[in-house]
């Protein structure tokens, strides 16, 4: 079977991160998420965390000569671990990163076969920013909803034990400039990838499950 290699895209809080786990455990795909890898650069205060860091902490986007390093690695170690395919989730971001990711695919004899925009209403992305909590541990990542799914003991992360926080990035007066960074930056995105005839556009609002359903069907319907 040929590999998949898909993007999902659309605003922060859109639900990029939940539907690109929940479709890689389903269909054995691995995730690459520029937020987590950049997080984990941060964290170990490598060259390319401590060059992201105040671009991350200004809710800005990352420049993108050091997200496409992180995500040319990303897909070469991928195809030796993971050949059913991946999810990129987080990018690319902006048309030079688009252009970018094309060209070193072509490079492969590869191209992205599926791009997902998840089309979320803003009111439901800055409720679930704002409820958002995350494992303060980058080796965990694993993220909470005060609303929806809380841990289990407050304040801990359920998986290591680590306290849970409110990254930067989550905080009110950051979201308002990532949504605006998202509008000026990637929604071009949705006009290069209609032209490429591989955008699907996903209503992002309902159930964790209902729009994973949606997501599904269109990549039930690749190759058909």
């Amino acid at each position: 079977m040929a590999a998949k290699r898909i993007v999902l895209f659309g605003a922060p809080g859109a639900g990029k991160g939940t539907q690109a786990q929940w479709l890689c455990d389903a269909l054995d795909l691995a995730h690459l998420s520029t937020g987590d890898m950049l997080r984990a650069a941060v964290a170990n205060k490598t060259g390319i965390g401590l060059k992201a860091k105040s671009f991350m902490e200004g809710g800005k986007l990352v420049p993108d000569d050091i997200v496409v390093g992180v995500v040319v690695e990303a897909i070469a170690h991928s195809a030796k671990t993971t050949p059913s395919g991946y999810a990129l989730d987080g990018f690319p971001r902006t048309l030079p990163q688009a252009e970018a990711l094309r060209e070193m695919l072509a490079k492969r004899n590869e191209n992205i076969n599926l791009v997902v925009l998840i089309n979320t209403p803003e009111q439901l992305i800055l409720d679930r920013l704002t409820q958002r909590r995350s494992c303060s541990d980058p080796k965990c990542g694993a993220v909470y909803n005060l609303k929806s799914k809380p841990p289990r003991n407050e304040g801990v992360c359920d998986v290591c034990g680590n306290p849970v926080v409110q990254r930067t990035d989550d905080k009110p007066e950051t979201i308002k400039t990532r949504l605006q960074a998202y509008r000026r930056e990637t929604e071009p995105l949705v006009g290069y990838y209609k032209k490429a005839c591989v955008l699907v556009d996903i209503p992002g609002d309902g159930s964790v499950y209902e729009v994973a359903g949606r997501i599904l069907e269109a990549v039930a319907k690749l190759g058909h």
